[in-house]
């Protein structure tokens, strides 16, 4: 018998409550207005002719309208404390899908910007080709080139924190990267910062890309940099880290095992807890309107899980903030060394190479710079027109150079059938936007890439390096012929 007085009490208790904001109440009292005049108006006009029957059915009809809004209504503040009631698990996982459709919508934009910057720095890398040292428009055209660069190292972040950036781990010792950046690193820094760097000489390698290694520093610096507005004591700090069991850290679990550490520490203006709950965030920032994008350590972050590392933040208000970035320690003892970069401009001697890029400003760009330096170029809008291409030609076509993503078939798609054509074809990718199309297939001899926005002076390069490989390749592949005379000379002699 109490069940009904304690329902109806509860209803209006909720009605009292702070759950229900105006406009719902509104809402509310409004339907309660029509059902008592529609119930009046059909009083007025059927009170001669209504029969029972139909006085339920109107009765029914605005009891359903006016239980519809109530349960709407009602619904709306009973979601958002769903909502404030979830778990820090269910925070963790909503919050990664809020990552993962930005990173989605930053990697699309990146990969059309890219082919834009593309365009802008190559067409000012050959202009500056055919200025003089004196020309008055060289200080132009190198502003101009300027900007693009800086425009593509936003994309790159943007591509990083998106975790779509093509990248190719070697084994490094951080050691030289700190070594190789720290001569940058005092030129970024302001004198009254005491700036030091404490390396570990038995620092294990990890397998990383250096160009990511080099964005981690410089991101890490210039925040801790930006921290001290009126001086302080920044350090850079290298060692290996053993840890002997699971470690659950934000919602995640660290593996046990050996790592590198990387720790960068300033004594600067330091943050709050709340603060550092949002640094990793991408356009989160403390810093004023047009001094900071925001993707500086959600950059650092992105880097470090696409690395199977961690980070770990501590700091306090006025004592400064310590990094700390952990990488797993890589098995192969000896770092790989790669050669010192040439500046020579590569010149071809008549090499056939078939371009396929669906951006049309670009693809001119890459076809009339090979021609210049000395290649044979065929190109296509896409994958169809570049298979007509090879199945119609006779000779053989030395490199195939595509995009990654084109309308239709894919680049890797394309390669695949251009490769069942003509075999020796070595195949380069340009892109700066990976997906899930070449991981595979940079497994494949033969196969190589190049990430936009790139100068023609390194596609240039590039593809030399791939054909002189082609060269050197199809050389110990020949059969030695000279073997054959002097076995013949000496039974000719016995």
């Amino acid at each position: 018998m109490a069940e009904g007085p304690n329902r109806t009490n509860c209803n209006f208790a909720w009605l009292r409550s702070k759950k229900v904001r105006g406009p719902q109440m509104l809402s509310v009292i409004a339907t309660m207005v029509v059902t008592l005049a529609l119930l009046a108006l059909s009083t007025y006009l059927f009170h001669s002719d209504l029969r029972p029957g139909g006085i339920v059915l109107i009765v029914l009809l605005v009891t359903l309208m006016w239980g519809l809004a109530f349960v709407r209504d009602r619904s709306e503040p009973e979601q958002l404390v769903a909502q404030n009631a979830l778990p820090p698990s269910g925070k963790l996982l909503e919050q990664s899908h809020k990552m993962e459709a930005i990173g989605r919508l930053a990697g699309g934009v990146a990969h059309d910007f890219n082919n834009l910057l593309a365009v802008i720095i190559g067409y000012s890398d050959l202009l500056l080709e055919s200025l003089g040292s004196s020309d008055l428009n060289r200080a132009k055209v190198e502003r101009i080139k300027q900007a693009a660069n800086s425009a593509a190292s936003l994309t790159r972040q943007l591509l990083t924190f998106s975790r779509q950036q093509v990248i190719q781990p070697v084994v490094l010792d951080i050691n030289q990267t700190v070594s190789s950046t720290e001569k940058m690193l005092r030129r970024l820094i302001k004198e009254n910062i005491e700036f030091t760097v404490v390396l570990d000489h038995n620092l294990d390698r990890v397998k990383a890309d250096t160009g990511q290694i080099e964005q981690i520093i410089l991101n890490l610096v210039v925040n801790a940099r930006d921290a001290m507005p009126n001086g302080g004591k920044l350090r850079i700090q290298t060692g290996n880290v053993l840890l002997e069991k699971d470690v659950a850290q934000a919602g995640a679990v660290v593996p046990s095992g050996r790592f590198v550490l990387l720790e960068v520490t300033d004594t600067g203006t330091g943050m709050d807890q709340q603060t550092q709950m949002h640094i990793f965030e991408p356009f989160f920032t403390t810093k004023a309107v047009g001094e900071g994008t925001g993707l500086g350590l959600a950059t650092v972050y992105a880097i470090v899980k696409q690395s199977n590392g961690h980070i770990e933040v501590q700091s306090r208000l006025g004592q400064g903030s310590s990094f700390k970035v952990y990488l797993p320690a890589a098995a192969q003892a000896t770092a790989d060394h790669e050669s010192g970069k040439t500046t020579a401009k590569a010149a071809f001697s008549g090499d056939t190479v078939l371009v396929v890029e669906d951006a049309r400003p670009l693809r001119d760009l890459i076809c009339e710079a090979l021609s210049t330096s000395g290649c044979t170029v065929l190109s296509a809008r896409d994958g169809q027109e570049a298979l007509r291409i090879v199945s119609q030609r006779k000779s053989a076509i030395d490199l195939l150079l595509t995009d990654v993503v084109m309308p239709g078939m894919n680049g890797p798609a394309l390669a695949k059938q251009v490769r069942a054509l003509c075999p020796e074809t070595k195949v380069l990718y340009m892109t700066g936007y990976s997906g899930e199309f070449i991981r595979a297939d940079m497994l494949i001899a033969g196969v190589s890439l190049i990430q936009k926005p790139f100068t023609p002076a390194d596609l240039g390069r590039k593809i030399s390096k791939m054909l002189a490989d082609k060269s050197r390749e199809s050389s110990e592949t020949a059969p030695d012929t000279s073997a054959a005379p002097k076995a013949a000379a000496a039974r000719t002699s016995g």
